[in-house]
């Protein structure tokens, strides 16, 4: 399954006991789809049974429906609690778990684990050409967003896993709370030794290191990165931005980069894999950008903090409930490359303050981890029973 996802499972395990997952059974691992580039497994031996469901093969598979509720009634009907979450069509069957959890007075457990509606909308139904598949695609997309309303209030919690989420839906939910949840440990932070040393450096006015990761899609804003470093470059202002990622622009953004004249400041790595690879990459910079023209909430910021770097992003309910401007980070208004370049320019400047924004960052990330989450979470699903 996606790391991430396998990541929470695991701490779902070691917070409440063992877990029965329900899960499409795949026969090669070649077909499963995540959101994160890397996959990773879990078994038995980790706390793990196993309930393979039957796979969606096309609209004219009537009998799907029929066959996910065949295998999940007695499942559900032998579980203390049932977690559940927002799911895309045509997997919306996998609710009759849920919901004949709710019928039985059972324990549930819902999680909106994205900024779904914006994400969508934005990259499903408005790049649509064909106008009556569009209008379609936005009718599902409302029917979903009535769905995960009427879930998230029968459900005895919900986890609400990004502050875009908890603006959505926390008015419709019974119980409800924000998770903000990192991927990493205290162990993992950058060590004070390096980093001093990359404070030494910042001291010293070197030349400010900008560092980006995410899909090199339309609606995460890496072409406003760009510009931005064209603009600091007009006022003789010295950067070297790293943007790793891959996606559907990559080519355009590295012709834009020719356009813009900034080849020699602005670098492609390619994709970089969570974990050490990702962390390492991001405790070499001094300033994480993340300039996300949606309300779509990534981990990354709580992955540069540990990196001890402050992050500047667009202002958005993400990044506003996540970022502490003037703390350890900057909020730019969304969509202006000036802007950004403005928040760049005063880290630039004022270098003590960019030190006091990446030690806030460093120790936010000593409070905030995985393992703090993990309990968090097992505390709430305990008072539960």
């Amino acid at each position: 399954m996606d790391r991430l996802w396998a990541e929470d499972l695991r701490g779902l395990v070691a917070s409440v006991g063992p877990v029965t997952i329900a899960a499409p059974e795949l026969a090669r691992v070649e077909d499963i789809q995540g959101w994160g580039p890397v996959t990773d497994s879990v078994s038995k031996s980790d706390g793990f049974e196993f309930l393979g469901l039957p796979i969606y093969r096309s609209r004219a598979d009537m009998t799907f429906g029929l066959r996910v509720r065949s295998a999940l009634r007695p499942a559900v009907m032998n579980s203390d609690l049932v977690h559940s979450s927002n799911l895309f069509p045509p997997y919306t069957a996998l609710w009759f778990g849920h919901d004949l959890a709710v019928q039985l007075r059972k324990k549930t457990l819902f999680v909106v684990a994205e900024d779904f509606y914006d994400m969508l909308n934005w990259e499903w139904v408005r790049t649509e050409k064909n106008v009556l598949q569009k209008l379609r695609r936005r009718r599902d997309l409302n029917l979903l967003d009535r769905e995960v309303r009427k879930r998230v209030a029968n459900a005895s919690l919900s986890f609400l896993h990004t502050p875009a989420a908890v603006a959505r839906y926390r008015e419709f939910a019974a119980n409800a709370v924000q998770i903000r949840q990192p991927v990493h440990e205290s162990a993992d932070v950058i060590d004070p030794e390096d980093f001093q040393a990359k404070c030494a450096e910042m001291r010293r006015n070197a030349p400010l290191r900008l560092i980006s990761a995410s899909r090199m899609e339309s609606l995460k804003g890496i072409d406003f990165i760009i510009r931005a470093v064209s603009i600091l470059k007009q006022r003789n202002i010295p950067v070297h931005a790293k943007l790793y990622g891959k996606g559907s622009n990559l080519e355009s953004l590295k012709l834009l980069t020719q356009k813009q004249d900034v080849t020699g400041s602005v670098e492609f790595p390619g994709t970089v894999e969570p974990g050490p690879p990702l962390r390492q990459a991001i405790a070499g910079a001094h300033v994480f950008l993340m300039p996300h023209l949606t309300t779509d909430f990534g981990r990354a910021f709580f992955d540069a903090m540990a990196g001890g770097l402050p992050v500047i992003a667009f202002r958005s309910v993400a990044s506003q409930d996540t970022v502490r401007h003037q703390v350890d980070g900057l909020i730019t208004p969304n969509a202006d490359a000036e802007g950004l370049a403005d928040g760049i320019a005063q880290f630039h400047k004022d270098r003590e303050f960019l030190i006091r924004a990446a030690e806030a960052a460093r120790e936010r990330a000593l409070l905030n981890t995985k393992s703090m989450w993990n309990n968090l979470r097992a505390q709430m699903i305990r008072e539960l029973f």
